[in-house]
Parts: structure tokens; sequence; C-alpha cells
């Protein structure tokens, strides 16, 4: 089954706004078994959205759109969809009764024109939006018909539903989110019965991709043809995900072959991988100290505050994450952290003594069971032929001592930086963990 993503909005297609639709649901439809074949960002032009609507429909089995909903004169949507398929507007109560029930939480008064939320075309089943005004509307021959005709929409030649689905979907992120985890796929799935699919993200941190390939190059040519690996390479580090897809029985066969090829693999690459199952470092590190029950502290230079920034994004840091200094020049490095003045004459800045001293005093001062340090030349200027730009020196601060590592990137400062704070989790995950800490 595939399936095609139709993104509506004059500002995701002048890029006023990040369409993080497309991807989001993307992920979602390829975890439940259904590929995607293609993605569309169009404005809020009628002739658009039935051209490409069309061209959706005649390529794959599934179109989920999103956006144009609203109650303004620009969200034409619903109007377009009713002209497609010869039908009309009318007053659906169960999603009058959700309008109603949000405008009275939010302590508004229903107008008229926020009523025409509840307006839905008579050939479509209304899925309500619990989150939102506008409702979901799913378009498929069965069970609904138009005057017991098939669904069919309008053009030259005229285009059958039949086997087909349209999801239309209000394209506020959370909301299409929530539709899509609670309503869309599990009628998609029941509709359909689709492929079982079983996903294992390994991070990788330490090698780089073309390293690693050679490495493991045996073990993946002798994947079982129902396993695909997948290299995902981000500054730093990479993932690798292994799919693997079988038939609507097939779930616990899959997770076993699955385990299995993992089993398989530690022995070769165990040293590079640093966690399985979470998309990012800064989550593995949340779940590490976590379930190791430890606390943390960074102290930043280079890296200006994003390892703090990182760790308070992720709900639940304040149960191991006590707090950080950016000790951006040296007299804050001397004040808040307690950096000896005779380190930075005689060693600068970017030295390892320097970045032993902060992960050290942080570790004290911040009260913590373990702090990280990061400092470095991000650039692109204030590299010396002695320390060039890219020149980072890190640390690592526990109970058996220091760690300090010199690590050499390139003239790029983004980029430097966040390849800085990958390393600098890698390492800390492989302190904290330890030889018998399980992942």
């Amino acid at each position: 089954m595939k399936a095609t993503i139709l993104n509506i909005g004059d500002e995701l297609l002048i890029g006023q706004v990040v369409n993080t639709n497309a991807s989001r649901m993307a992920q979602m439809l390829v975890a439940a078994g259904i590929d995607v074949c293609g993605t569309y960002v169009i404005g809020d032009n009628a002739d658009d959205i039935k051209y490409y609507l069309r061209h959706c429909i005649e390529r794959s089995d599934v179109v989920l759109m999103t956006g144009g909903l609203g109650p303004t004169k620009d969200d034409i949507t619903k109007r377009m969809l009713c002209e497609l398929f010869d039908s009309e507007l009318y007053e659906n109560e169960e999603a009058l009764d959700n309008v109603k029930r949000i405008f009275a939480a939010r302590g508004y008064e229903l107008t008229p024109i926020n009523r025409q939320q509840a307006w839905v075309p008579r050939c479509c089943t209304m899925i309500n939006n619990v989150l939102g005004t506008a409702p979901c509307m799913w378009y498929s021959e069965s069970p609904l018909t138009i005057n017991g005709e098939s669904l069919t929409i309008k053009g030259d030649p005229p285009l059958s539903m039949s086997g087909k689905v349209l999801v239309s979907m209000p394209g506020v992120p959370f909301e299409m989110i929530n539709l899509m985890e609670t309503e869309v796929i599990p009628r998609l799935q029941r509709h359909f019965r689709t492929d079982q699919i079983v996903n294992k993200n390994l991070l990788v941190q330490g090698i780089g991709e073309s390293f690693l390939s050679d490495l493991i190059e045996p073990w993946e040519l002798s994947l079982p043809k129902s396993i695909r690996l997948a290299y995902l390479p981000q500054s730093g580090m990479l993932k690798l995900r292994l799919t693997a897809r079988g038939g609507h029985d097939e779930r616990e066969k899959l997770e076993q072959q699955v385990d299995e090829a993992v089993k398989r693999l530690y022995p070769i690459a165990g040293q590079y991988i640093v966690g399985e199952d979470l998309e990012s470092l800064p989550e593995l590190v949340a779940y590490t100290m976590k379930r190791a029950a430890k606390t943390l502290a960074t102290a930043e230079s280079c890296t200006g505050g994003t390892l703090a920034h990182q760790l308070t994004a992720l709900a639940g840091a304040s149960e191991y994450f006590r707090g950080g200094v950016v000790a951006y020049s040296n007299e804050v490095k001397e004040c808040a952290l307690g950096v000896r003045h005779e380190t930075l004459e005689a060693h600068g800045a970017v030295s390892e003594e320097t970045v032993r001293q902060m992960a050290a005093r942080a570790r004290e001062r911040l009260g913590a069971d373990y702090a990280v340090a990061t400092t470095g030349i991000a650039g692109p200027g204030g590299g010396t032929p002695e320390k060039p730009v890219g020149t980072v020196w890190i640390a690592v601060a526990g109970p058996k001592g220091v760690e300090a590592k010199l690590l050499k990137f390139g003239d790029r400062r983004a980029q430097t930086i966040e390849r800085t704070c990958n390393a600098v989790w890698a390492e800390l995950i492989r302190e904290v963990r330890g030889e018998n800490y399980e992942i």
C-alpha cells in the first residue's frame, strides 16, 4: 500500500512556516507499514488543490491532506472537496458539540463564522478533533456513497475512489499528530490490513560512516532478506536503523530476527554503539542518568549553553540535571567555576588542564555526581597555528576522576558545536554506563 502526503497552505509554500507535518506524517506512516510515495506542498489555491488531489489519488492508495480547514475565506479545502465529489456541506451535530465544548472551555462566545467549522461534506465520515475545532474528514467508497452511487471525483474522465482512501486533517501540528495516532493510523491499518514493520535504532559514535560500513560488511551481507539496513549520519555520530518488514501476522517473527541480528553485531562494533531505540544522544543521556539515578552538571565555553539547552528541552530534566555554567570568558571560568588563574595563564582557555578543572569544579560546586565541560575554538576566527579553528577539549568528571579528550573539527561553527555536543554525550554515557551497565 502506498500513501501520498499533501500539505496545503501559502505559509508553507513560501517558507514562512517550516513544514514539520510532512516529516512527522511520513515517519508515522512508515512505522505503520505504509509506504510513502510522495509529498507535495501547495498554496491555498482551488485549481492547485483539485489538480494535485487528483494526481495523488491516481498514484497512491491513500492520500493524507492537511490544512485549509479554518473558518476564514482562504480556507477552501472543504468547499473544493464538495465540488470534486459533487456533494454539499451540512452541519454535523457531533462536530458542532465539539466546537461548542472547546469555545466554552476557553471562555469564548461561539460566533457564526466559527460555527461553520462544524459544516462537513455529506460524502465523508466525520472524525472528531478533540484538540481543535476543525474536524477530520475520511473519504472512501465504503461505508458512504452519494445517493447510492460510487464515490467518484469529477473530471475528464471521472476518477473512481474504489479501493482508495482520502483523509483531510487540520494543519495545526499537535492536532494532526493526535488525529494520526488515535484515529487515522488505526483506521488505515484495519481498512487495508497493513504489513508489520519493526524498527530498531542503534546510536553509533566514534567511527566514521565509511569505516563502519567496512567493519560490519560481512554482518550486513548476512542479514535476512526481510531486514533492511540504513545509515543515517549526523554531525559527529550516525544512526543505524534496522527495518524488518513482513505480513500482518508476522510481528513476533520479525522482532526475533531483529534481536538476533543486533546480538550478532555487538561483538563486531559494540565499542561504538552507545544506545538503542532512541532518536538522539540527549534522549539517551536523559534515559541513562535516570536509570542510573545520578545527577549531572555542565560547564560550557565553546558550546555556549547548548548542552544545557538540549537537556532542558526534554521533559523530566529536573530529575537529574542540577544546572550549568556558561563560562565564555576567562574571568567567568575563574570566578564562577574556580579555574585557577595560573592554569589559564600557563596553558590558555583551550587546553586539557583548563577543561579538566572546569569539569571538576562544576561537579563540586553544583553538587552533581557527574559534570561535563567544553572549551574550544568554534570559529570562524580566533585560531592560531598551535590551536587552529576547530580545536576542542571536552571532559567528563565523575566519582572515578576526570577524563579529557582532544577533538579536532573544521572551521564551520555550527557543525563544530553540534559535533562537540554529540561527542560529550557519548563520552558521558560510556562513563556512567561502565563495563557492566546495560543500555
